[in-house]
């Protein structure tokens, strides 16, 4: 009796092994491949330099879109790589963990690279564009919401893209599938995202921001239960 009601315990911390040994085996693979990493990075460098010689004082709508479309397609790169994958590798994996525990892992890896470009493009964008010019009636405006806005945006944007990687991976040229796949998913949840960090850079009060961020937190973990009932099938196949 003691070990069965030990049964459910075990399993949970089998599957957190499991993906502490995908996170591993992709900091491994990251490391060796360095311009995993670097690229994005270098990505973000470049749209916040060429924006700061073209863009003068940009208002806070401007100056968000520029930085959401960088984390986007960085993003998007970031999500491609982390399920592009030998057949071999495929087959190491597939004795390694369950496609669920797999999903879950590279997902949390394109998450971190994705607060990783974030918070540099917010950086970089701060340091070359300069802050978005607000109202002076407004005040001191608190950063920490701000952060916390794009940081639940970039896990979200990461929990789609991935999710959509993951299953356009399974199927021939998944290149084309994975962009279908992804608009719609990716509209609403770079909505959500934009809405809640502007409002959050105009100094909204924190109380009129928690419905946003509760509607990125939506929009993180539906792509991760849509995946765990769907990349199981594609992962057999």
């Amino acid at each position: 009796m003691a070990l069965s009601s030990a049964q459910p315990y075990l399993c949970c911390v089998i599957r957190l092994r499991a993906i502490q040994q995908i996170l591993q085996w992709e900091w491994a693979l990251e490391y060796r491949r360095s311009n995993g990493w670097f690229l994005p990075l270098l990505f973000a460098a470049m749209v916040g330099y060429l924006c700061s010689l073209l863009v003068r004082e940009p208002s806070p709508t401007v100056w968000l879109a520029l930085l959401w479309m960088t984390m986007v397609f960085s993003a998007l790169q970031t999500a491609l790589r982390s399920f592009a994958a030998t057949p071999g590798q495929w087959f190491y994996l597939n004795q390694l963990v369950a496609p669920t525990e797999l999903l879950v892992g590279k997902t949390i890896t394109t998450a971190l690279n994705c607060l990783l470009v974030t918070w540099t493009g917010l950086a970089l964008f701060s340091l070359w564009l300069g802050w978005p010019h607000l109202p002076e009636e407004m005040g001191q405006v608190p950063l920490w919401p701000f952060i916390l806005s794009l940081s639940l945006g970039a896990i979200a944007i990461s929990s789609t893209l991935s999710f959509t990687a993951a299953l356009a991976s399974k199927i021939e040229r998944g290149t084309g599938i994975m962009a279908i796949l992804s608009l719609p998913l990716l509209l609403p949840t770079l909505l959500i995202a934009m809405r809640a960090s502007k409002l959050a850079l105009l100094g909204t009060p924190i109380a009129e921001l928690y419905p946003n961020w509760a509607g990125e937190i939506l929009m993180a973990g539906l792509p991760l239960a849509l995946g765990g009932l769907l990349f199981p099938y594609l992962w057999r196949s």
